[in-house]
């Protein structure tokens, strides 16, 4: 390396590191990446409620979900939380809004 790294703490540890261009494109050039790789994202392994999920794969708005299922929308948010327990019954009516 050229220069000494900076390194940027964040509440006493470590957070960041900054080093010369020509330092990065040196560590950088020795891995080859295939231009024609894909690495799918998967929505379910970042959001846990399948009802979020479902709904965004839709390309719905919680708006747009609520008036297909015939309620508020801060009835497809409370069903959208982190603790709401989702029976089979209301993932089926959710499944048959969205296919609508």
């Amino acid at each position: 390396m050229s220069a000494k790294p900076q390194i940027i703490y964040e509440q006493d540890k470590p957070a960041f590191v900054v080093i010369p261009y020509a330092d990065y494109i040196e560590l950088t050039s020795s891995t080859k990446f295939d231009d024609n790789e894909h690495v799918p994202f998967v929505l379910s392994d970042y959001i846990q409620n399948p009802i979020r999920v479902a709904r965004i794969e839709a390309g719905l708005s919680q708006m747009q979900l609520a008036e297909r299922l015939g309620v508020t929308q801060g009835y497809v948010s409370r069903i959208e939380g982190r603790n709401f327990k989702i029976s089979d019954k209301l993932m089926l009516k959710v499944n048959t809004a969205l296919a609508a």
